[in-house]
């Protein structure tokens, strides 16, 4: 009776062990409560089905196969308790050229809009392996297309491989969010001459938005190291890049892109390019970028920012300090071609044009001094201001494309004390604030009646924005334009402002305003 007691024991243990994990082959749905789920084949979510994992369970590949969403997957972890995605033998991981020591990731590809969104918290994803055939030689561990509905919250993209785009992830045509991760130690490339695009993340023809997220030591063999955007409209806010590789774009790279959303409030540092951009490559691109602080990245040519085939690039509000090169000329922006005229507004860039490598600069120059920005602390890559940094109050407040971020990369307000800082981080100490005069303009419009050649002259002793606006004999608004003013004479043509022949005979006003100061003058047409 005793050993039947005792045998009756260690069945029920046994059977508790067994029931904390399972076994996962196939289609899959309902709700994973499991320790460990231990995945033995492909397996899949079918259209109009959910799989729901919850928190700390272990997802475990035993070999080479993939998790398939064509229904809805829910992947929620919680802070103490999250889920993973690996692999149960990382041997041969590194060997390119096999499958060996990886799993095949997940992938979301042309899944029904009809289902649910797909939603990762708390996950981490590791030793994802995009090898073999070449379709499926994208997005180590996520591979995404043409969906739109998946969010990615707290996640880690941690040790994954593709043999071409997305050492971690690849989104074509897939406009997913990202944010508050880490992607970190990804790798995309080959020793072929198909080059590897996006070290972390690849997107094509997608218009994600990527905000609070880090990125480090990831590298590709082609562009971006830690991302690539091709023909892509991101938003990428509040992000920290830092000791990232690639032979162009060292931490990011815009391909054919016309980007249009918020760039801003980035601090891209010690990554390194092969040949160009340590820190940012721009390439057939009209990236509009403020509020970077781009330091201390290393390339041969443009240690910090590089413009190539017709990139028309602009960049605000920013600091490019410290950046190394070959040589002192280039260290910080070299620009390849005569087609590529980037412009920087408002920013501190070290040595000025003269140090400018690469083909003659043709861009606009304004307001960017050659000073020492002040950073706190380097050694601890404490990248904030010193009191009398020459980057607090000197930037734009607003860059004419579209509104600054409310906070900078700390979290803090962006605006302090009525102006915004050049960089990512806005000063928190006491400025003191001296009273200025109002600055005078002397404004003259010749001929009038006006014409089509009309001139419109302003002596201006500062240099700062202005809106320049045409009102009608009832005040009334007929066209307004936002201009910048350089400290002496300006001259703009009214047509510039108004279509001159279009407007109706009678009297009008031109009225010219800055933040501290308005003039009008009345003219017949």
């Amino acid at each position: 009776m005793k050993q039947f007691f005792t045998a009756f024991i260690m069945l029920a243990i046994f059977t508790a062990a067994q029931s904390q994990n399972f076994i996962a082959c196939g289609d899959q749905s309902g709700e994973w409560n499991y320790d460990t789920v231990f995945v033995q084949c492909d397996i899949q979510i079918p259209d109009g089905q959910t799989l729901i994992i919850n928190p700390g369970t272990k997802v475990i590949f035993t070999g080479y196969y993939s998790l398939t969403v064509q229904g809805t997957l829910k992947a929620l972890g919680l802070p103490s308790d999250s889920i993973l995605f690996t692999v149960a033998d990382t041997t041969g991981f590194g060997d390119i050229n096999s499958n060996a020591g990886g799993w095949n990731g997940i992938r979301i590809e042309d899944t029904p809009v009809s289902n649910d969104s797909t939603q990762f918290e708390y996950c981490q994803l590791s030793y994802g392996k995009a090898v073999g055939d070449s379709l499926n030689c994208f997005g180590g561990a996520i591979r995404i297309k043409r969906f739109n509905k998946v969010s990615m919250r707290h996640i880690r993209l941690q040790h994954n491989y593709s043999y071409y785009w997305g050492g971690a992830l690849y989104a074509f045509k897939s406009n997913l969010i990202i944010e508050n991760s880490v992607i970190s130690d990804n790798y995309a490339g080959n020793d072929g001459m198909i080059y590897g695009y996006g070290g972390g993340l690849c997107f094509v023809s997608s218009d994600p938005i990527v905000q609070k997220n880090t990125f480090y030591r990831n590298s590709s063999t082609g562009v971006g190291g830690a991302a690539s955007f091709e023909y892509s409209k991101p938003i990428v806010l509040d992000c920290i890049i830092r000791d990232n590789y690639s032979a162009l774009g060292g931490g990011l790279c815009f391909i054919r892109s016309q980007p249009d959303r918020p760039i801003a409030n980035l601090l891209i540092i010690n990554n390194e390019a092969k040949f160009f951009g340590g820190g940012i490559a721009n390439l057939t691109a009209t990236t509009v970028m403020t509020n970077a602080t781009i330091t201390n990245n290393l390339a041969p040519m443009g240690g910090g920012y590089y413009c190539n085939e017709y990139a028309h690039a602009k960049l605000f509000n920013s600091i490019l300090w410290g950046n190394i090169a070959y040589d002192t000329l280039g260290s910080q922006v070299w620009i390849w071609d005569v087609n590529s005229v980037p412009g920087f507004y408002n920013s501190i860039v070290q040595g000025g044009v003269p140090w400018f490598g690469g083909s003659t600069f043709q861009g606009e120059f304004v307001n960017c001094p050659d000073l020492d920005p002040m950073f706190s602390n380097t050694t601890l890559s404490d990248y904030s201001l010193l009191p009398g940094s020459p980057a607090i109050n000197t930037a734009l407040n607003d860059i004419g494309f579209f509104e600054l971020p409310i906070n900078d990369l700390s979290g803090h307000n962006r605006i302090m004390y009525g102006t915004t800082d050049m960089g990512a981080y806005e000063y928190q100490g006491f400025v003191e604030q001296q009273e200025k005069e109002p600055i005078q303009l002397i404004v003259n419009l010749w001929p009038v009646p006006v014409n089509e050649n009309a001139v419109i002259t302003v002596e201006s002793e500062w240099e700062e924005p202005c809106v320049l606006r045409v009102c009608d004999a009832m005040g009334k608004t007929v066209s307004q334009m936002k201009m910048q003013l350089v400290k002496g004479q300006n001259k703009f043509l009214l047509n510039q402002i108004t279509q001159v022949n279009q407007l109706s005979k009678g009297v009008y006003m031109l009225e010219i305003s800055t933040k501290t100061y308005k003039h009008s003058l009345n003219f017949i047409n």
